[in-house]
């Protein structure tokens, strides 16, 4: 499903489900996304945004992982590799404006009827936990307007939150 199609309009065929996945109708939506800012009118801005974005995603890479590491390659292979200029906004253009503006979640999701709501208390203590795991000093688990915010050092690189319809 692409951000602008509206919710009444969704088929199965469009969730690429796997073979034998269940489908139901969910009460409650969860969203996971990386947390980068790629708005700006001008590429400069823009640029400048990917490049503390990627800086700060590699960094806690270096920190978590040894270089020659089979997660890590896993991580750099399924995660960034895939990424191109076109998902940091770079590109400009009119369906890059388009992609920016979608990356507006909470406009988005509130406009296609579904309201916000707030993380439970056991999946935040969860993640504390999970973060626990990591003998990495650097990551930090911050809650933001609803959000869960996963951050390297002070730069948020992944948000989850529950929305409602």
């Amino acid at each position: 499903m692409q951000f602008g199609e509206k919710l009444e309009d969704l088929k199965p065929h469009m969730l690429n489900r796997r073979v034998g996945e269940a489908l139901a109708a969910p009460n409650i939506v969860t969203l996971v996304e990386q947390e980068a800012s790629h708005n700006g009118p001008y590429f400069l801005g823009r640029f400048l945004e990917a490049l503390h974005c990627y800086s700060a995603l590699f960094d806690s890479l270096d920190a978590t992982f040894p270089p020659e590491s089979v997660q890590r390659a896993k991580v750099e292979q399924y995660i960034f590799a895939p990424r191109d200029t076109e998902h940091c906004g770079l590109r400009g253009g009119r369906e890059d404006r388009e992609a920016r503006e979608a990356r507006q979640v909470e406009k988005i999701m509130e406009g296609r009827g579904f309201k916000g709501v707030p993380l439970s208390g056991n999946a935040i203590t969860q993640s504390k936990i999970l973060l626990g795991l990591y003998s990495t000093d650097g990551y930090r688990l911050n809650e933001e307007k609803g959000c869960l915010l996963l951050a390297w050092q002070d730069r948020a690189l992944v948000a989850a939150s529950a929305w409602r319809c």
